[in-house]
């Protein structure tokens, strides 16, 4: 161990050094505590229950006055099935109404109309927030009753297609209520044919699953995000704290007290550590935020508060696999990311271990952000095309396994001891490059100041 001579010393100079910078602490604590409040508002808003002072401010007259009327002409032989004026009435001043169509009553008023079509319409032309719904009975060629509802909208009309549409489909529901009513269907059994199946769940179809796609799609997009701007924000300060010392002139007497493997691993560690306290800190805040919005609305309306964080979370919990976003799951996949970091840091001082002059630094983060960029969009268009063999390899390969194996651990998709596999892989691959970096590092020394050519680069790699 006498090659890491002096890595202790080393790390606590750096780590003390860095900490101390007040652009690092101002950013850290700046940033935890807008996470902090972000989140309690984000708990706190989309779980309070629904206000009614808004609701009681509002006069009946008012509403009625603002509503949109809607003219059902009936030509089927089904008798009236739109609720008639005095129970909309009533469900609209009832501010506690449990009626599902409460909110479509307060903005359309249905009328009952007859005559024929066209003339209806043409009374209507010159309302701008009227439309005429036409419930028509057909059969098809099995001789089978069919109903169906046409919308129609007059030209300049203040009402919006997606608007009608809506009131189109609640007057379809209530001709289907009415057609079973005159089948002599009891009104419990109408309810359990309408009901919709408890049953259903929003993974039947993975290929075509919204949430299966949305995982798919921004979660590695997420993630890739976080990693690139963490390696970028910290990356260039590991190239510059590599070289720093080596375009100096106190390399000569550094080198007598510290050997380079040490140098380069006390300082890339330092970093590392540093970074990830920052970004886990930042973790740690929008969680706090999370539980406190929580518990202030639990204190403020009690069992009125609904957590709606928690429940989509529950959601995914129940549909994407039983290990997914469990607790066990969820520290692998903050292990991984991080050796993740630690990988691309190593690059990065890989890239610092050129640096024979001091300008050179800022150019040799390409040697780190390249790869980076290339990797991670290999890793998501991968995902993006559901190229799964192609997936199997790029969570071994350690510079790609850093953008997939998380979003994989947390949702389920592979197992803790193939998470913990990767995070072996990817430390030694990052020990390596420390390795071969503090290799160029010694070499290049009496090179500082010099141009740089393959020739003399691999000569110092293979020791001569």
């Amino acid at each position: 161990m006498s090659n890491m001579k002096g890595a202790k010393s080393v790390f606590h100079f750096t780590t003390s050094q860095y900490w101390s910078r007040n652009g690092f602490k101002r950013t850290t604590i700046l940033i935890a505590l807008l996470l902090l409040l972000g989140a309690m508002a984000l708990t706190f808003f989309t779980g309070r229950p629904k206000s009614k002072k808004t609701e009681e401010k509002i006069s009946l007259e008012e509403i009625q006055k603002n509503q949109k009327t809607i003219l059902v002409l009936n030509t089927t032989d089904l008798p009236e099935f739109v609720p008639d004026e005095a129970e909309q009435t009533a469900i609209i001043a009832d501010t506690e109404s449990e009626d599902e169509n409460a909110s479509l009553y307060r903005d359309w008023k249905f009328v009952v109309t007859t005559g024929e079509e066209k003339a209806e319409f043409e009374k209507i032309s010159e309302k701008p927030d009227t439309v005429l719904a036409i419930v028509e009975k057909d059969t098809d060629k099995d001789g089978n009753d069919l109903f169906r509802t046409r919308v129609l909208i007059p030209n300049g009309s203040s009402v919006h297609k997606g608007e009608a549409m809506e009131a189109g489909e609640f007057i379809s529901d209530c001709v289907q209520n009415a057609v079973y009513e005159k089948a002599g269907i009891d009104d419990a059994m109408i309810q359990f044919i309408m009901m919709e199946p408890t049953f259903r769940s929003a993974t039947t179809d993975d290929d075509v699953s919204l949430l299966n796609m949305l995982i798919r799609n921004i979660l590695p997009a997420i993630l890739g995000l976080f990693l690139y701007m963490l390696i970028l924000l910290h990356g260039q300060t590991i190239c510059k704290e590599v070289s720093i010392e080596k375009t100096s002139k106190l390399m000569e007497t550094m080198l007598v007290h510290v050997e380079p493997n040490a140098l380069i691993l006390g300082k890339t560690i330092s970093i590392t550590v540093l970074a990830l306290g920052q970004f886990l800190c930042w973790i740690a805040s929008a969680v706090a935020g999370l539980i406190l919005g929580n518990v202030i609305g639990k204190n403020m309306y009690g069992d009125r508060f609904v957590n709606r964080i928690r429940m989509v979370i529950d959601f995914l919990r129940e549909n994407i696999g039983a290990s997914a976003l469990s607790p066990a799951a969820i520290v692998m996949s903050i292990i991984v990311f991080c050796f993740g970091v630690f990988i691309y840091f190593a690059l990065a001082a890989l890239g610092g271990s050129f640096v024979s002059k001091p300008e050179e630094t800022s150019s040799a983060s390409s040697t780190f952000v390249f790869p980076l960029i290339v990797f991670w969009l290999i890793t998501y268009f991968a995902s993006l095309t559901e190229a799964e063999n192609l997936l199997r390899v790029l969570r071994f390969i350690p510079f790609t396994a850093p953008f997939c194996v998380p979003v994989d651990v947390l949702t389920g998709n592979m197992n803790l001891v193939g998470g913990a596999i990767v995070c072996v892989e990817v430390t030694l691959v990052a020990l390596l490059l420390i390795f071969l970096a503090a290799r160029i590092y010694r070499g290049l020394v009496l090179h500082t100041g010099q141009k740089l050519t393959l020739k003399t680069i691999w000569a110092t790699i293979c020791g001569r």
